[in-house]
């Protein structure tokens, strides 16, 4: 297995050593780890067989050459090593060591557009060129955008292709609501390894919005801090209004503690906002993990995705009714005149 040494698997994408124990697909040669391939149960590059795909290295002898082949003479994508058609604009791709020939009807391409997509005129683009044979198959199907040698590259990820070695079609399974948003975070954390995304919804809503993904844990961690940090203003509240409930208690502590809770909360407000989408992430790649452990490729995995995964409204207005039930609790301990007060104020 000396050949496959230093290349990575498409599964888990960590590379591999004189060690690992390797697995190799009948149809086109990519190598696995045993233990990626018996998770997943199908090569990744199941839709391309047909076409002709076959496994190029990337490291080792004819890798550059490989690598070279794999870019498109049409629009510049860069392809995966083996690919027969160009993964954006269908043009049928050269083998390692042949010349690359303009498509079918399409005049000689001058050398400025050979460059990244996102450098080209719309034009530009071969009109005969073939489509992709996954844009029929069912599933998701986006264009999204992943740095390479020459700049940006514009990619098609169809249902079938992985995304950290889980296919785009499971993930949106899992994910139920918004699945093209999603992936396409999803995508771009994988390409750039950074977790910052900003989600207004998560900033809005705050643990409501961990609940209605799913997140348990972490909804439960994040409406527990903001319950601590909102203790202080509840404090100020009943203080202003009933100031004999907390009878000879000193309170020359409350004014800073209710400043330091709203900095607090607006701070986990803001934490929620650019990460949550990243927890989100990290959390249901794991759960799809076990379910591959779990459950073969099927049906069974499909209907086990969908349950685990989705959305849960109820557990999202529950969490604003328990809130809206704590308030009212302290609107009880500061009495009738913060109640009159409120009246006042809405004009009743």
């Amino acid at each position: 297995m000396a050949r496959y040494t230093g290349n990575h698997c498409p599964v888990c994408e960590q590379a591999f050593t004189d060690n690992d124990d390797i697995v190799v697909c009948p149809d086109c040669g990519t190598p696995y780890h045993r233990a990626c391939w018996q998770k997943v149960g199908v090569c990744m590059h199941r839709s391309e067989h047909a076409a002709g795909f076959e496994w190029q290295p990337e490291v080792g002898a004819g890798a550059a050459e490989a690598a070279h082949a794999a870019v498109c003479p049409n629009c510049g994508n860069h392809n995966t090593p083996g690919a027969v058609r160009c993964s954006h604009c269908g043009c049928p791709l050269p083998k390692p060591g042949e010349e690359p020939q303009n498509a079918p009807g399409a005049a000689p391409q001058p050398p400025q557009d050979q460059g990244p997509i996102y450098a080209r005129n719309p034009g530009d683009v071969n009109p005969n060129a073939a489509p992709r044979n996954d844009r029929a198959a069912p599933g998701p199907h986006i264009d999204t955008y992943s740095s390479g040698p020459d700049g940006i590259q514009r990619r098609e990820i169809g249902p079938e292709d992985p995304i950290e070695g889980i296919k785009a079609k499971d993930w949106a399974a899992f994910v139920g609501r918004s699945p093209m948003y999603y992936l396409m975070q999803f995508f771009r954390m994988s390409e750039t390894k950074q977790k910052v995304t900003l989600s207004l919804s998560a900033f809005l809503f705050g643990p409501a919005y961990l609940f209605y993904r799913k997140m348990w844990k972490q909804g439960l961690l994040a409406a527990l801090v903001m319950v601590l940090l909102s203790i202080p203003g509840f404090m100020e509240i009943i203080v202003t209004f009933n100031p004999s409930f907390f009878g000879a208690l000193p309170l020359g502590w409350l004014p800073a503690a209710y400043t330091i809770g709203e900095i607090g909360t607006w701070a986990v407000k803001v934490i929620l906002g650019m990460f949550a989408v990243s927890w989100y992430h990290e959390s249901s790649k794991a759960q799809i993990e076990e379910i591959y452990m779990a459950c073969p490729e099927g049906e069974n995995r499909t209907e086990l995705l969908v349950q685990r995964g989705g959305t849960n409204l109820l557990a999202a207005v529950l969490y604003f009714g328990i809130m809206c039930l704590l308030q009212v609790a302290i609107l009880y301990m500061a009495g009738p005149s913060a109640i009159q007060y409120l009246m006042t104020m809405a004009g009743m």
